[in-house]
């Protein structure tokens, strides 16, 4: 029995010995050499800036991300997105700052448009001027396109190009001709150097065929259109320098003219030859006499573009009414629909607000209403949501006739910077310095007014914030984040 034991015992240890055995053995060998694989894992490449994959677990739409719950961007491992380029500015905005907000006028008349863009204006503007407020991001949003070139310019460039190497004067001096006009007929993708360099070989090939006086005249219209520009002595002679010379001096010899520039909406980027020299309303913009491609650009609308000129001593008016983008008119019109009266009225969050927010990550929303009565009067209404936590402030009622005080648009300010921050604008005094502070701030700062208003409609100076139910202690009503007021 001891016998037959020890065996089994024996063989038992044995075959879980050889396992182990292999197992060293495979260590101790050399390495095999892998066959390549049917397919290669892509290299993980770095994500554009300009676009990310949300993770699974991102945030609604309505909570728009802040630096802790930004979506991530994820390489590139997985199947290629199929996203059109339209698509790429949706996915830019859901990195827009958690608190921004989105103020759009709207006129429930026709009659009403000039209010309604006013009234915008006047919130914006104040808005801004407190410094605490954050707008959404339009030019992220809506990314101006880049300049296309111009393809038949620089055909005709070098054309002119190859017959002036060519000794051909005659036909060098029409092909750049040609080629600055091509330039001049777009402004919009013009290119100042480009277009300077085109009328600099114009004069120099009207000087090889004894044209002084249009010579000269080319190269002034060179200076206009790049003042930078100075005739290279390695391609051009004695007499080209002397004359564009003159043409320079004569130039600067002439009184400067101004450009002034107005834009509906205003706030728009004013861009001469290409250069950004301020924003609308503009004036004052000293430039010597000439023809100069006039850009007004602002996020969201199409760019209006023209090639003015500006004559000695005398303003030159642009005036250039914006049309929005495609994009940012369905936005209006969406901000159109939650603006109106049965909007106004009604319960919870309009659809088309909600939709807004989603479209620019913005947890604020403001609309401000301008309307007719039966009489033809003219009245303004202000409404503003917090998508996030659904609050909503209501009954700002706005008087056009009012420049300030109750009534006013700039209290309409005031009331939506109150939910938007939960602190008043201050109100200065005309004989100090020191604030004073409005009424309704007087009872927005009581502790027994915000215990009572938790979780309910809170109404003062005519004005209600909507709040929802109580969020536990140190919940502010006024814009639903955490930890209340300090008194």
């Amino acid at each position: 029995m001891n016998t037959t034991r020890l065996a089994l015992t024996f063989a038992l240890a044995c075959l879980l010995s050889a396992p182990a055995a292999d197992a060293a053995s495979r260590r101790k060998s050399p390495a095999k050499k892998k066959r390549p694989a049917a397919t290669k894992t892509a290299p993980v490449s770095e994500p554009d800036e300009d676009t990310f994959t949300p993770p699974d677990d991102a945030p609604p739409a309505s909570d728009a991300p802040t630096a802790a719950t930004r979506p991530a961007i994820t390489p590139a491992a997985t199947k290629p997105s199929a996203t059109k380029p339209a698509d790429v500015a949706t996915q830019i905005v859901r990195a827009a700052p958690s608190s921004a907000v989105a103020v759009f006028g709207v006129a429930r008349q026709p009659v009403a448009a000039d209010s309604a863009a006013k009234l915008e204006d006047t919130l914006t503007r104040k808005l801004g001027t407190a410094g605490d407020v954050q707008f959404v991001d339009l030019a992220t949003a809506f990314p101006t396109s880049a300049p296309q070139g111009n393809p038949k310019g620089d055909a005709l460039f070098d054309e002119g190009r190859a017959a002036y190497d060519n000794l051909d004067p005659d036909t060098a001096a029409v092909k750049f001709k040609a080629a600055a006009d091509a330039y001049v007929q777009r402004p919009g993708d013009l290119r100042p150097e480009k277009l300077g360099e085109a009328y600099l070989f114009q004069g120099a090939s009207q000087l090889l065929n004894g044209d002084v006086a249009g010579a000269k005249a080319s190269f002034t219209n060179a200076l206009v259109a790049e003042p930078s520009l100075r005739p290279d002595a390695g391609l051009f002679g004695q007499d080209v320098q002397r004359v564009f010379a003159e043409a320079q001096k004569d130039l600067s010899a002439q009184p400067q003219g101004s450009l002034v520039v107005t834009s509906q909406p205003e706030g728009a980027r004013v861009l001469v030859r290409g250069r950004d020299v301020g924003a609308t309303p503009l004036s004052g913009v000293k430039l010597a006499p000439g023809h100069y491609p006039v850009q007004v650009v602002l996020p969201g609308y199409a760019t209006s573009v023209s090639y003015s000129e500006v004559k000695p001593a005398t303003p030159t008016e642009v005036k250039a009414k914006l049309a929005p983008s495609p994009g940012l008119a369905a936005l209006r019109d969406a901000a159109t629909k939650g603006g109106s009266a049965q909007a106004f009225d009604a319960d919870g969050v309009p659809p088309e607000v909600g939709a807004i927010g989603e479209r620019l990550n913005a947890r604020y929303v403001v609309l401000a209403a301008a309307f007719q009565d039966k009489k033809g009067r003219l009245h303004g209404e202000v409404q503003a949501w917090d998508l996030r936590t659904k609050n909503r402030l209501k009954g700002l009622e706005v008087d056009f006739t009012k420049r300030d005080g109750k009534g006013s648009a700039d209290a309409a300010a005031d009331q939506v910077h109150t939910f938007l921050t939960g602190a008043a604008l201050p109100q200065g005094r005309q004989d100090t310095k020191e604030p004073v502070a409005s009424s309704s701030d007087s009872i927005l700062r009581k502790p027994w007014f915000w215990a009572a208003a938790a979780g309910v409609a809170a109404v003062t100076a005519g004005v209600v914030y909507v709040a929802t139910t109580d969020r536990g202690p140190g919940f502010n009503p006024v814009n639903g984040l955490p930890g209340g007021i300090s008194f």
